[in-house]
Formats: structure tokens, sequence, C-alpha cells
């Protein structure tokens, strides 16, 4: 009987998340396959924001899950100042300080054919361990009731909607507090009651 592989958590920076096309495009082509279709939702546009918006900015992080150094999830980000979205997330999350950047929780994606292992929760919980941000924020498809459900799971909470770009949905927004994380919980939402 042969042991299965654990999944290997990995963090790269711009340079290698831009070498690692082909890999990400098949977890986001696999895991939008109904959405696709859609402009804002093609693996072309995912690709170029990921290159000229997501990628350039400071402290962008990637973090991929990967099993036999097959790649089979993955999530990224970056912090932003935001004063706005800062006060927003202030008020509707008051634990949230109301001074510092945010870090923003852009993509997530795992394969269908590896989901409901717990593997999206190690990549998200890994993304998010070591933030020194004390927010995070993320959008997501109103009507994606799964991630939705696991967003609220991991502590997020729906601070209201938002339209990012005028070719995209428009999306609900959620926020976490982070400041549970800097005092070693490594569990993203587990100081909510």
């Amino acid at each position: 009987m042969t042991t299965p592989h654990p999944l290997e958590l990995r963090h790269h920076g711009p340079s290698e998340a831009l070498r690692m096309r082909d890999d990400l495009l098949t977890v986001y082509t696999a895991s939008h396959a109904d959405l696709i279709h859609l402009p804002w939702f093609s693996p072309e546009q995912f690709w170029e924001r990921l290159v000229t918006l997501y990628a350039k900015t400071d402290d962008f992080d990637l973090v991929t899950g990967q099993l036999n150094d097959q790649v089979i999830g993955y999530a990224f980000g970056s912090p932003r100042t935001d004063e706005p979205l800062r006060h927003l997330l202030h008020t509707q999350i008051p634990t949230i300080p109301d001074t510092g950047p945010v870090y923003i929780f852009r993509e997530f994606a795992v394969h269908p054919e590896h989901q409901r292992h717990g593997h999206g929760t190690r990549i998200h919980h890994e993304l998010l361990r070591t933030r020194p941000e004390t927010a995070a924020n993320l959008l997501v498809r109103t009507d994606n009731q799964p991630a939705l459900t696991a967003y609220h799971r991991w502590g997020w909470t729906i601070i209201g909607t938002k339209k990012p770009f005028p070719d995209s949905p428009t999306l609900t927004s959620m926020g976490l507090d982070l400041t549970h994380l800097a005092t070693g919980d490594a569990t993203p939402g587990s100081h909510r009651p």
C-alpha cells in the first residue's frame, strides 16, 4: 500500500510566480470551468491582472499547495494602503484598528479533483499566517456559496459589495481581523466567539 504524499506549501515571490503560468492557469481554468466563457473570468484576463497589476505590488506573496510536485491550489495577495477601506473594515469589525495597510487576499483556487480534503484551508491559512497587517480584505462572487461558507468558517465577515473593475461583476467584500495571528494563533478566525 502506497502512503499518500502530504501537501507541500511553498511561498513564491513575483518573478517566480510569473514563471508558473502553466501550473496556475491549469488550476484556475479547472476551478472556474463554469465561468471562463465570461470575459472577466477568462484565463487570459486572470493572467493579465496577475502580470500587470498584482505581481507588481509591494510584498506580493503566492502560496502554492503541491502534491508530488504538482500545483493543486494557490492563493496570493499583497498589502495596500487604503484609508477608506481600512475605515470601513474598522466600522464593520471594531476589533480591527483604524490605521495601517490592509492585506488584500486577491485570488484563491483549488483544483476540483483536490477539493474537500482540507487543502484549501491549509493554503488559505499559510498565506495569512505571518502577515504583519492587522486586517485583510477579499472579494468573492456573491453566488459562490461554497466559498462564502468556507470564508465564514475561517472568520471572515461580510462588509459590503464592490465592483472592482468596469468589466467585473459586483462582488461580496469580506474582512478579517488578523491581530490574533501575531499572538501565535495560526488559525485565522479562531479568535471569534
